[in-house]
């Protein structure tokens, strides 16, 4: 019978143990002496996540968040914006078909839906710091059957 319970492929005994005590600077290191051998000294340009790029990757990441989370089901897309309570009253939602759009003051932001929406129906209440959004998917599955001329 096949041995399940060792750690397949590995079947030495305390390989997890090994593992976790591997000391994850170590690994960097190791990872960054191989990556300097294979491909030269200077190899951060030739690949777009290594040292200060990626710093600017994650000062963008950042600067990211106040973007909003889009969540879709069958008959409802959910947008999770976060907003401070101070800035609620002077929010102003509107939105089309296809796009919502927030005014905050004199700035408006716009935001693609990933499926067409309902004019009617939309719901949104804020709770803890974030402005949660309810649209109702647009369910229009009309057929229209094309006429084929002969000519």
């Amino acid at each position: 019978m096949f041995p399940w319970n060792k750690q397949f492929p590995f079947d030495q005994t305390g390989f997890t143990q090994h593992f976790n005590k591997m000391n994850p600077k170590e690994v960097e290191n190791y990872i960054q002496s191989v990556m300097k051998n294979v491909f030269g000294g200077d190899f951060s340009q030739q690949f777009p996540f290594q040292g200060e790029l990626l710093q600017k990757n994650k000062n963008e990441r950042s600067s990211k968040q106040d973007s909003p989370e889009i969540f879709e089901t069958n008959d409802y897309i959910y947008v999770k914006l976060p907003v401070s309570e101070e800035e609620i009253g002077k929010l102003k939602l509107q939105h089309t078909r296809h796009q919502f759009i927030v005014q905050h003051q004199s700035v408006e932001t716009k935001h693609m839906l990933p499926a067409p929406v309902k004019r009617k129906g939309t719901k949104a209440r804020y709770t803890d710091g974030f402005l949660e959004i309810q649209f109702i998917k647009l369910q229009e599955e009309s057929i229209s059957e094309v006429a084929i001329s002969y000519e």
